[in-house]
């Protein structure tokens, strides 16, 4: 896969659904790329181990290469993607090879969000499963108590990786859940989880990529990062 050359224009809609349904974002793009033969155009997201402090969520538009002969010619492309709305969401910055544009969030497409929540929510099924937890930001509060000697006030951020899988057979997603498991993408995310590194959103992105890829377009999988601080004593 690669970056399409250009980004035209994004469109960023909030789709605020009825509860207990989370609200959903729906990114659409226009692109170019160099040749023929450029196929799976798509909108791939990027993840934070720590929430972007601007709020804007970044995606890559990507697609496959064509791999035999092509015509040197330039071509629009354009790609879509719906994703849960994490809370510090306020826009989208989507990358091109050569550029990249940023669109902030509206609210348009609010009625079609809820007629179609309704038509879907009797028959979707929910599956959650803790894919690990670790720890960063550790820091020093500022506050030093004595007992007779002194200490130390400390604080990390603790993270859990959650995954949620929604649609409407429960089997269907526990059965690739259990595939991805399999292929070792679940080990290759704990592996990452140790150091934190680049290697971490790479092991997201396989894994959420294996399971849409079994399970299809009426699924829809995430993995919810949620943190909170916590403290000790030295």
């Amino acid at each position: 896969m690669a970056l399409v050359s250009d980004v035209d224009a994004i469109h960023a809609h909030i789709l605020k659904l009825p509860a207990p349904f989370k609200p959903l974002i729906s990114i659409a793009a226009t692109g170019r790329v160099p040749t023929t033969g450029w196929t799976n155009i798509r909108l791939m997201q990027r993840y934070y181990i720590v929430p972007p402090k601007d709020g804007i969520w970044d995606f890559d538009m990507i697609g496959d290469e064509p791999s035999g002969i092509v015509g040197e010619v330039v071509l629009p492309v354009s790609a879509h993607a719906v994703e849960h709305a994490p809370n510090w969401c306020v826009g989208i910055r989507v990358h091109a090879r050569n550029n990249h544009i940023e669109a902030k969030l509206t609210d348009k497409a609010v009625a079609l969000a809820e007629t179609a929540s309704k038509t879907l929510a009797p028959s979707s099924a929910i599956v959650q499963r803790h894919l690990g937890s670790y720890d960063d930001s550790f820091q020093p509060t500022g506050r030093v108590k004595f007992d007779p000697f002194p200490h130390v006030e400390m604080k990390k951020l603790h993270h859990d990786l959650t995954l949620i899988v929604t649609g409407p057979d429960e089997a269907r997603i526990r059965s690739c859940i259990n595939e991805a498991i399999a292929a070792g993408l679940l080990a290759a995310i704990v592996a990452a989880l140790a150091t934190l590194g680049a290697a971490l959103p790479a092991a997201i992105s396989a894994f959420l990529a294996r399971l849409e890829g079994c399970l299809g377009q009426s699924f829809s999988a995430r993995i919810e990062n949620q943190s909170h601080w916590e403290y000790w004593w030295t």
